[in-house]
């Protein structure tokens, strides 16, 4: 069995063996190729060996490799493993954009900074981290380290408007990090601590390179003038909301109160018409 591929190693054939056999009964039952392909799936199979096992299933005849993949790919039991390769594809061409229109805009002679806005769960964070793994010594800020400190009572009391702008302390974004890094000084500032509600960390940022500003709100009006590029991740709403609850943080309600003021901010600065660079989110 397995014969036929070059360069298979024996543990390796020894394996793929052993799943064809345990995959030969779902098949003799009736359970059919998607019941095979969860099999694989639930044992972690990657997706080329779930290809070679699916072949050989077809009895590895002329024209099988391509069946198997076919198969595969459409396969429901292999559905969350494509979306997931095709999420880290499509944020990979996304971050060479981003890189790429980066380095048509920087100088030699100074502090290249970017901005990546977009809404909560848009994508901005996995993006801006993917983007600084594309240029040697990028440095990313995060703008959740200038949430700006103040009793959860006075908070909550917030209106959409005056949550958009005192949520985020981006006066003290301006002032220690984008502002020095433009004249060429060293950045310094504090992170927010989210469990206890201070500032801690002190972070520098040296002069050169580049520094990738990721967050909601990061490219609003009064500091776009810093800028050297702006980028907006145009995500549907319902899937920043999915994303949102999904990761278990904050109540309904805060959630409500948070997108309340992102909305806000979008229709009355409308960030996607002002940016140079639109990047489709998904």
């Amino acid at each position: 069995m397995f014969d036929t591929v070059l360069g298979l190693d024996p543990e390796r054939a020894a394996r793929l063996t052993a799943l064809v056999q345990q995959c030969w009964p779902l098949l003799d039952q009736g359970k059919g190729m998607d019941a095979v392909q969860r099999l694989l799936r639930d044992r972690d199979i990657a997706i080329i060996d779930a290809i070679l096992v699916t072949r050989e299933l077809l009895d590895a005849g002329p024209g099988t490799l391509g069946q198997a993949k076919e198969i595969v790919l459409t396969s429901p039991g292999r559905n969350d493993a494509l979306r997931e390769h095709q999420h880290l594809v499509d944020t990979l061409e996304r971050a060479q954009d981003v890189a790429e229109a980066g380095r048509s805009v920087a100088r030699a002679d100074e502090t290249t900074i970017i901005a990546i806005d977009g809404p909560g769960g848009s994508g901005k964070t996995t993006l801006a981290a993917t983007v600084a793994e594309l240029i040697e010594g990028a440095t990313v800020v995060h703008g959740d380290d200038f949430y700006r400190p103040m009793p959860d009572q006075e908070r909550a009391q917030l209106d959409p408007q005056q949550g958009y702008q005192q949520y985020f302390d981006w006066q003290r974004l301006r002032d220690q990090v984008l502002a020095p890094l433009r004249a060429r000084q060293t950045a310094r500032y504090q992170s927010y601590d989210w469990t206890t509600g201070q500032l801690t960390t002190w972070n520098e940022i040296n002069p050169g390179a580049m520094a990738i500003v990721e967050g909601v709100y990061s490219a609003r009006p009064e500091l776009t003038s810093y800028y050297h590029l702006t980028a907006y991740v145009d995500t549907p709403r319902e899937i920043c909301l999915q994303r949102m609850r999904g990761r278990g943080e904050n109540s309904e309600k805060w959630i409500r109160r948070w997108r309340a003021a992102e909305d806000f901010y979008l229709r009355t600065t409308w960030p996607q018409t002002r940016v140079q660079l639109l990047v489709r989110g998904y």
